[in-house]
């Protein structure tokens, strides 16, 4: 998948509930992964038991889910994560609204995968089924600037994963970044304000309800022109030396130089 714009496409759109597909089969025809940002408005929205094909991360930024699962219920609350390992027979719910989480789905969630039990009938194990249980994830501020709020909910830092990291990021005002070049690819979600990403063939700007592909090894440099909030997911799990950052004077992790000292700290645990 080259790097590009992507504009998020409704795939659900009901009284109650939105999911907006920012990557995957609909919207960026990817089937490596795929990301959703998902609205409840109404209260005690129920689903269907499942037991997909995919490894699936959420990652609550509103509210709380609960993730029944054949060994008990575990609780999801707003800020933290969960991951549901394929083969894992689970059902989220929402017992109260508004609540709102992304999703990720590794590889891209398709319906013929997700093997959803409609109706009252209980259909036998499928072959991938497994004894797997969902875990729960406790987010870490891994950068805390004066402009920049990180909070890793999986990756190196938060789960231990080295994978797959997937981080809520919050810039409070106009501010830019240093040039980098990361040895990861990585796909970002704007939830709310704008991003641009300079790069060798130009600014692109990325808005609200649209998502950016960056491909490993892009040279790039990230300028938020206003408040924003954002969902950044890289493949494998961020690193400092794998970013390959350019200190830059000024820039939003420079302007306090303890910012990159315990990015470095919590890696180095």
């Amino acid at each position: 998948m080259p790097s590009a714009v992507v504009t998020g496409v409704d795939v659900v759109a009901i009284p109650g509930l939105t999911i907006t597909e920012f990557f995957g089969g609909m919207s960026s025809k990817d089937t490596k992964l795929s990301a959703v940002f998902e609205k409840i408005t109404e209260p005690a929205m129920s689903n269907p038991w499942r037991c997909p094909e995919f490894d699936e991360y959420i990652i609550m930024t509103k509210g709380e889910g609960h993730v029944e699962h054949n060994g008990g219920t575990v609780i999801v609350k707003e800020g933290g994560g969960v991951y549901l390992p394929k083969g894992c027979r689970v059902r989220v719910n929402y017992p109260s609204a508004p609540a709102e989480h992304v999703a990720i789905c590794l590889p891209a969630f398709s319906p013929a995968i997700e093997h959803r039990e409609e109706g009252d009938n209980v259909p036998p194990p499928p072959a991938h089924a497994t004894a797997t249980t969902p875990s729960l994830s406790t987010a870490v501020d891994v950068v805390k600037a004066p402009t920049l709020c990180i909070t890793e909910v999986f990756g190196n830092v938060a789960s231990k994963d080295a994978n797959i990291s997937v981080c809520v990021a919050k810039v409070d005002e106009a501010c830019s970044e240093a040039w980098q070049a990361p040895t990861f690819a990585e796909w970002v979600l704007v939830l709310s304000g704008k991003l641009q990403i300079h790069g060798a063939d130009g600014v692109r700007e990325v808005s609200a309800g649209s998502g950016l592909f960056l491909e490993a090894n892009e040279r790039v440099k990230w300028v938020w022109p206003e408040a924003c909030t954002y969902v950044p997911i890289c493949m494998p799990a961020f690193t400092p030396d794998g970013c390959r950052r350019e200190c830059e004077e000024g820039s939003a992790k420079d302007a306090d130089p303890e910012t990159m000292a315990r990015l470095e700290q919590l890696h180095a645990k």
